[in-house]
């Protein structure tokens, strides 16, 4: 009876496992990849250019069957077309993108008051990623989905690029723009 016992407890974990990993490995809701924009105007126009070059031919030909196979294929990427013109909601999508880049940019506004704290300190801006995460925190900390690409560091200035992990945009802070609390 104990056996059994066990098997159905690991049979239910490992149920949990696969249908609901975040509950066992406590992942973050950042959202899945949102694809960039462009790549659904590229789709668009190049299935719409096969869509025409096979149909083309479909009608041109007498044959019947082949005039039926090019006509069939041709709603191949003509249904590629139709999806991306009227089933993806670009509103929804342009608003997700913003969202995810206003964390970014909050992010970047708190590694910014970190480089003018340590800068009031030490007359110098932070280059170190690791050095400036043990700064962030009293300054509202960081985003977990928020991922900080590139810190470059100098006497005077600073400048920081960061991106959320659904965002395919990127945001960039520099200091030379004013203050370094202004996004530049």
């Amino acid at each position: 009876m104990l056996n059994k016992s066990k098997y159905i407890i690991f049979l239910v974990l490992l149920a949990k496992l696969i249908f609901v990993p975040e509950i066992i490995f406590g992942q973050s809701s950042c959202g899945e990849k949102i694809p960039a924009l462009g790549n659904f105007e590229l789709i668009s126009q190049y299935s719409l250019g096969l869509a025409v070059v096979l149909m083309i031919p479909g009608i041109l030909f007498d044959h019947k069957i082949w005039k039926k196979v090019l006509l069939i294929l041709a709603l191949i990427p003509f249904a590629g077309w139709m999806y991306v013109n009227f089933l993806v909601d670009y509103t929804k999508l342009k608003t997700d993108i913003f969202n995810h880049n206003a964390m970014a940019e909050a992010t970047l506004a708190n590694i910014a008051e970190a480089q003018d704290r340590y800068k009031s300190e030490q007359s110098t801006y932070i280059g170190d990623l690791r050095k400036l995460y043990s700064h962030i925190g009293g300054a509202g900390g960081m985003n977990e989905c928020v991922k900080i690409l590139n810190v470059q560091a100098g006497v005077d200035h600073w400048r920081a690029e960061a991106g959320h992990v659904s965002s395919p945009d990127t945001v960039i802070w520099d200091s030379r723009a004013g203050t370094s609390l202004k996004k530049g």
